[in-house]
């Protein structure tokens, strides 16, 4: 399921409207951070994950029915994964990948109103993350 996919129905009050703001965010997040999630919890030996498809069927699931701040909650518990994992393997090319998948991500939502403290703070917890994989100058 994509956030691009039809709407289910064409009624939506103004506070649907409100709820979905978040869903034009990076659709990287839901593409590719499932894959690339699964690789680093595999890689880490980190049972109970349930592979890639468990990590698509949460995001279908935060997409369909989950709020901004669950969405918030899955990039932040994923950028806890990356960082575990660039404890134990280091700046590698999946690092790269998925550090900059979240980066974007958090680059967009600079224009999603509400959560903006939380939002800040993950931002720059993944600008570190950026610069630790990237260098110093990445932005």
């Amino acid at each position: 399921m994509s956030v691009n996919a039809p709407a289910r129905s064409a009624r939506h009050s103004h506070h649907d409207d409100w709820r979905d703001r978040w869903l034009f965010l990076t659709p990287e997040g839901e593409s590719q951070l499932p894959d690339a999630v699964a690789a680093m919890r595999a890689a880490l030996e980190e049972g109970g994950g349930g592979g890639a498809g468990a990590e698509e069927r949460h995001v279908e699931w935060i997409v369909l029915h989950g709020r901004y701040t669950d969405w918030l909650g899955y990039l932040r518990e994923r950028r806890a994964v990356l960082e575990r994992y660039l404890d134990r393997f280091g700046p590698d090319a999946l690092a790269r990948h998925v550090v900059d998948v979240l980066w974007n991500h958090y680059l967009l939502a600079l224009t999603v109103p509400g959560e903006e403290p939380a939002v800040d703070a993950e931002r720059d917890r993944v600008r570190g993350l950026l610069r630790q994989i990237r260098g110093p100058e990445a932005r």
